[in-house]
């Protein structure tokens, strides 16, 4: 960690002695954040920042600073490398943050390489409770990304289709198997897309996305080298080279979102409408079942008029549906034989009769089903517990160093340890709170020109998750002392300052305030940071 963050300040020393001044950008950025909790920082002080602040220290210290150059700069192509390292107090938590090149080429194409705090498909994180992934939460992972970032009218349809989308392949580099769990992988692959139209000239833009993600291939703990099956992974069906569960269900783990919602332009605001539709598998992704019920909803507001109120956000959000809690494969009477494949059943009737001892005739795979479900399920249908942003095949499901690169709201196991060290959890996968509802609020603007301000509050309903609620994921016996029982209640709130004279030439002041408070823990804590941005004709 010492040599990455050696190395980056060696970088930026260059890059400040020997590149052209004009085209130079430098930023150094200090903060020092404290807790009341010694465990758990206030939610708001350490979400949607890059995965600069580690959320379990109590109180620290650290130093960011970075570069940014501009290689080229034509009609046809521009690019830019950047290089940043974070300074911590405790300094073997040092870290590279950044180092990547970008660019774009012919005015239309949108590409980087690298590590980079960039994200072409989250809503404005700073403001809202943060995206379902490829957000700002977690630190930057290396990834190569290519795609029209921005949305690009289509000549030939005479501008009234806009199309943007990209893709995306990246690798977990973290210390994935420190938990020792067999299910682990590390190095594992991070594939990503998405793909949006919209309707251009028009007063009123509707549009409609979908993303993508999937984690694939990686080392287990043993050295077992995880197999990857391309195409599969690609377009979300089972592999016969992977096997096992991945042939009949999905090469890897895969999560994904629906992303409906209209621009439109009033006198006096811009604004943006969205709602969203997470799933986990192929029965969730279909929106117009009854079995996704979960959703985001937002508005975000940017106003033409005044500064007091600049930017408003409001979001309610329902992620605990999952599919619903019946198990997701119909099983054997004896659990220990495994999943019923009904599509592999040569012979229903027999099937009925040996297995369930059901004299009769006439049964097909329908009726089969619904007698699984009635009598095996509880009436619900298979293929619930979707159980987001985890995955039975790779225990750190989505997160990079041990924080969420999905929602921010979902919590892992090292947060609910945090809170509530008494609990013994099953630990079967790292997200122990992923079923939530709630609504949101958050407020930008300027109490006068020298001073601006960031508010957020969240309330939210905690109802852990399936992996957790029931001893197993396939079982339907509840664990005895599953800690979020019933739902429990939290609010999280933020309140930031930024004071920048002119006078000062690119240094400003911040300074932040947090109070969490509810069923889950209590903490109250801040920061207080300087950060400088020399204008270029400092140089």
């Amino acid at each position: 960690m010492k040599h990455n963050f050696t190395v980056t300040v060696l970088l930026i020393w260059m890059a400040t002695s020997v590149f052209s001044q004009q085209k130079l950008h430098f930023s150094l950025e200090s903060k020092f954040v404290i807790s009341s909790n010694d465990n758990l920082l206030p939610f708001y002080q350490y979400t949607n920042q890059w995965g600069v602040v580690a959320p379990f220290d109590k109180s620290q210290a650290f130093l960011l600073t970075g570069a940014k150059y501009n290689l080229l700069e034509t009609n046809k192509i521009q690019l830019q490398i950047g290089v940043s390292g974070v300074l911590k107090n405790e300094l073997s938590n040092s870290f590279l943050h950044e180092a990547y090149i970008n660019g774009k080429a012919w005015g239309r194409i949108n590409f980087f390489v690298g590590k980079q705090t960039f994200t072409p498909l989250s809503y404005n994180d700073e403001l809202t409770v943060g995206g379902f992934f490829m957000n700002s939460n977690a630190r930057p992972i290396p990834r190569a990304t290519i795609g029209v970032f921005d949305y690009m009218p289509i000549g030939f349809l005479n501008n009234w289709i806009e199309i943007r989308g990209g893709i995306s392949q990246g690798i977990l580099n973290d210390d994935r198997t420190a938990q020792g769990k067999g299910n682990s992988a590390d190095n594992a692959l991070l594939h990503e897309k998405w793909a949006y139209i919209r309707l251009g000239r028009a007063r009123v833009q509707p549009y409609i996305g979908l993303a993508h993600s999937a984690i694939f291939g990686g080392t287990r703990p043993n050295g077992e080298k995880i197999p990857i099956d391309i195409w599969p992974t690609f377009i979300a069906q089972g592999s016969a080279k992977i096997g096992g569960g991945e042939e009949t269900n999905a090469a890897g783990a895969h999560e994904g979102f629906w992303d409906f919602g209209l621009y439109t332009s009033t006198q006096w605001a811009n604004l943006h409408f969205y709602l969203q539709k997470p799933f986990a598998d192929g029965s969730g992704m279909r929106v117009n079942k009854r079995n996704n019920d979960d959703y985001k909803i937002g508005l975000l507001s940017d106003f033409k008029k005044g500064s007091l109120l600049k930017s408003l956000s409001i979001e309610i959000f329902k992620t605990d549906h999952q599919s619903g809690q019946g198990i997701p494969d119909p099983l054997y009477p004896d659990p220990s034989q495994g999943i019923i494949w009904i599509n592999e059943i040569p012979d229903y009737d027999v099937f009925m009769q040996e297995t369930f001892n059901v004299q009769q005739n006439g049964w097909n795979k329908e009726k089969v089903l619904k007698y699984l479900q009635n009598n095996m399920n509880y009436g619900h249908e298979y293929g619930g517990r979707d159980d987001y942003n985890n995955n039975g095949s790779y225990y750190n499901g989505w997160t990079y160093h041990q924080q969420p690169m999905g929602m921010p709201l979902y919590h892992t196991y090292w947060q609910a340890k945090a809170y509530a060290p008494e609990w013994t959890p099953n630990n079967t996968v790292v997200f122990m709170n992923n079923r939530i509802k709630g609504f949101h609020v958050g407020l930008q603007g300027e109490i006068n020109k020298k001073l601006s301000y960031l508010i957020k509050a969240t309330h939210t309903l905690n109802k852990g998750s399936y992996s957790e609620e029931y001893k197993y994921r396939y079982s339907w016996d509840k664990a005895p002392d599953f800690f979020y029982k019933g739902g429990k209640q939290q609010t999280y709130t933020y309140f930031g300052l930024n004071y920048k004279n002119n006078n000062w030439k690119g240094l400003s002041i911040q300074a932040s305030f947090s109070i969490d408070n509810g069923e889950l823990y209590k903490a109250f804590g801040g920061m207080i940071g300087i950060k400088y941005t020399p204008p270029l004709s400092f140089f």
